[in-house]
C-alpha cells in the first residue's frame, strides 16, 4: 500500500511539473516571435492609444495620418498589425514589396509614400532600410498591413534625411503586398 501511494505521488508530482514547464515554455514563445520590442498589437482594425488615424480612400490606400488624438511620440519603437495577412511570414533577405505612407506627427503631408504610385521593393533585415523596418516587418505575414512609431534612433537619427528633420520620430502604415 505504501509503496503505491508513493508511486501515486510521484507520477502527480511529475506530471505537475510537465505541465509547468508547458506553461513556461508557451508564454517564452510568444516573446521570442517578437522580432523587436514592442508595443502591444491592436486587435485586427482597431488601433492602440499611440497611433494616429488611418486615412484612406474607396480602395483602402491610405492618404493621411490623423494625430489630433496622439500625445508625445516614445523613445521605443512601436508596431501593431492593423490587419493580419495570410500569406507566409516575411523571412530575412527576401525582398519585400510593400506600399507604405510615412509622416511626421507635426506635419499635414507625408514626407513619402507608394500608394498613389507603384510599390516599394527593397531587401529586408539586411541593413538596405532604416533599423525600424528590419526590427519590424521580418516574421509579418504577408497580406498584412502595420503601422508603425518609429525613435529616431531606428530611423534617420540626429542627422536627418531629405526633408525628415534630424531627431525626428517617423510613422508609417506599411501595406506588406508580397515577399520573394
Amino acid at each position: 500500500m505504501r509503496r503505491r501511494l508513493l508511486t501515486i505521488a510521484a507520477v502527480t508530482l511529475l506530471g505537475l511539473s510537465l505541465a509547468a514547464c508547458g506553461d513556461d515554455a508557451d508564454s517564452d514563445e510568444g516573446t521570442a516571435k517578437d522580432p523587436a520590442p514592442t508595443s502591444a498589437s491592436a486587435e485586427a482594425g482597431a488601433l492602440p492609444d499611440w497611433a494616429p488615424k488611418i486615412i484612406t480612400d474607396d480602395d483602402d490606400n491610405v492618404t493621411g495620418l490623423d494625430f489630433s488624438d496622439v500625445g508625445e511620440p516614445s523613445d521605443e519603437l512601436q508596431v501593431a498589425q492593423v490587419t493580419t495577412g495570410t500569406g507566409a511570414p516575411v523571412e530575412q533577405g527576401q525582398t519585400i514589396t510593400a506600399d507604405y505612407f510615412g509622416q511626421l506627427a507635426d506635419q499635414t503631408e507625408p514626407f513619402d509614400e507608394s500608394f498613389s504610385g507603384e510599390p516599394f521593393q527593397a531587401p529586408i533585415g539586411v541593413g538596405s532600410l532604416i533599423p525600424g523596418w528590419d526590427q519590424t516587418i521580418v516574421g509579418v505575414p504577408v497580406g498584412s498591413r502595420l503601422v508603425m512609431s518609429i525613435p529616431p534612433d531606428l530611423g534617420y537619427g540626429e542627422s536627418g534625411s531629405g526633408p525628415i528633420p534630424g531627431g525626428a520620430t517617423l510613422y508609417f502604415v506599411v501595406d506588406i503586398i508580397d515577399a520573394q
